[in-house]
């Protein structure tokens, strides 16, 4: 879980990804039918992705300062990796 503090724009539009990560989620829980198209099904995902980078950076970037990347990719030595 990420908690997030953000202006209005930048907070609905991660709201509106997290909606549709637990969409995607919901339906791969419930096992997905050879019928459901693996690309299709994530499409609102990407699509919401696209949209929160977009206004994330049009709100942060206002004051002209470079923006700080952060990764949440756990770091390669992470069991994830492994398990």
């Amino acid at each position: 879980m990420v908690n997030l503090v953000a202006d209005k724009d930048i907070a609905e539009a991660a709201h509106a990804l997290d909606e549709q990560i637990w969409r995607l989620h919901t339906m791969v829980k419930r096992g997905l039918t050879p019928e459901e198209n693996w690309l299709v099904l994530r499409s609102g995902i990407e699509s919401a992705q696209n949209n929160f980078i977009t206004v994330a950076r049009r709100r942060l970037s206002l004051a002209g300062d470079p923006l700080q990347r952060f990764s949440g990719r756990p770091a390669p030595d992470d069991p994830i990796w492994t398990s």
